[in-house]
């Protein structure tokens, strides 16, 4: 029979059983969790650390780690955090979640190949999990590798395929890629499943707008204001630069362009009464959006023609015979300025007078056109590039 000696009895005493370390790892990280929640990360970090130190290789370790490097990150601290999930992963290496959340956090650093590697990681690991595959899909998209993140949105949508996240996902990639119709049609899939999800409604928005189908983009903005405010600003920005420029306003205070067929010349202006004399006369044309300078500028940018459009309010002279007394209008400006702040440009332009000094001209069915683009690069909307007095624009 063994003997149990004085000291024996005195050790057994006084050192911790295996129970009381792991219920004191565990009271640590419930008071890191309290403070965690109050946002006291420097003592949610010290809890977490002493949880670990007491019992490193238990369960209430693996979640120290992980609170500790949430904690971290949340406290700008994050080359520690990185730190703190490696130290964790090295200790409890088939925890596949460790592996995907530093892949998260080094995303959201845009480290996008270093996350990708921890993706891949997650997935050797427990390739069963959609969120794993899922986040490999993205850890791609970052990366512009639309072909496997094709692949992978595709398995994640096997996997799951009651979920919206998956053909969202696969709607995404297809628009990023320039496939707007199978992105559409990807991202319908996710509306039928989820009708509100508003980072959906902010790829369908992308689309319009890249489409220039703005009022179907519009339509889209105002879901996304609700939805997902935080891709209200990006849509917005999208949609202003596709939109094709429109003139919303167009006026002169020198001449009365509501003046028909048989207007004399010289009663436009008394130098005009000179047989073969000039009038210069100024335009000015309102755009919707900033326009690119020089390219408004351009006098060969800027046509000054005769109607021969029903579109136009009619044709010229009302479509009868022009007369013989009927000057022309040079086609093309004397000079543009064009003012960024107001949007507008003044377009000056060239009357002659002819040989005979009776000169007729209709000033009604005169078109001004404009073929130049916006700061974007983007041509003039065809339904609102020309202008004449019978032109919706006033």
């Amino acid at each position: 029979m063994e003997t149990i000696t004085a000291a024996d009895l005195l050790f057994s005493a006084t050192t911790p059983s295996l129970a009381m370390i792991d219920n004191m790892a565990a009271s640590s990280l419930g008071r890191g969790i309290d403070a965690f929640m109050a946002k006291d990360y420097t003592a949610a970090v010290r809890e977490f650390r002493r949880s670990i130190s007491l019992s490193p290789f238990s369960e209430n370790a693996l979640n120290a780690f992980e609170y500790m490097a949430q904690a971290l990150g949340q406290s700008g601290r994050i080359r520690e955090a990185v730190t703190a999930y490696k130290e964790a992963i090295r200790v409890f290496p088939s925890a596949d979640g460790l592996n995907l959340s530093l892949g998260n956090l080094l995303f959201a650093e845009g480290h996008q190949e270093e996350a990708l590697e921890q993706y891949q990681a997650a997935v050797r690991k427990n390739p069963v999990v959609s969120g794993n595959v899922y986040a490999l899909g993205q850890g791609y998209l970052a990366l512009e590798q639309y072909g496997k993140a094709e692949e992978t949105f595709k398995q994640v949508i096997e996997m799951s395929p009651r979920d919206s996240a998956g053909y969202y996902a696969l709607g995404q990639t297809y628009r990023m890629a320039g496939r707007w119709d199978e992105a559409e049609e990807q991202l319908q899939k996710a509306l039928a499943i989820k009708k509100d999800f508003g980072y959906v409604h902010y790829e369908l928005g992308m689309i319009y707008a890249q489409r220039q189908e703005m009022a179907k983009a519009r339509e889209e903005l105002e879901i996304v204001a609700k939805k997902a405010q935080e891709l209200f600003p990006d849509l917005q920005l999208a949609i202003e630069q596709n939109a094709a420029p429109r003139f919303i306003l167009a006026y002169t205070g020198q001449l009365n362009l509501s003046l028909g067929p048989g207007t004399k010349v010289s009663s436009l202006a008394p130098s005009l009464a000179e047989p073969g004399a000039t009038g210069d006369f100024t335009m000015r044309f309102v755009f919707d959006k900033a326009m690119d300078a020089a390219s408004v500028r351009n006098v060969m940018n800027w046509e000054i023609s005769r109607s021969s459009s029903l579109e136009t309010g009619g044709s010229y002279n009302w479509g009868r015979k022009i007369p013989a007394s009927e000057v022309n209008v040079a086609p093309h400006p004397v000079r543009v300025l064009y003012d960024p702040e107001l949007l507008t440009a003044r377009v000056t332009f060239r009357i002659t007078q002819n040989a005979d000094g009776n000169g007729t001209i209709d000033l009604s069915h005169l078109v001004f056109s404009f073929r130049g683009t916006d700061v974007h690069g983007n041509v003039m909307d065809p339904g609102a590039d020309q202008y004449n007095r019978f032109s919706r624009i006033v």
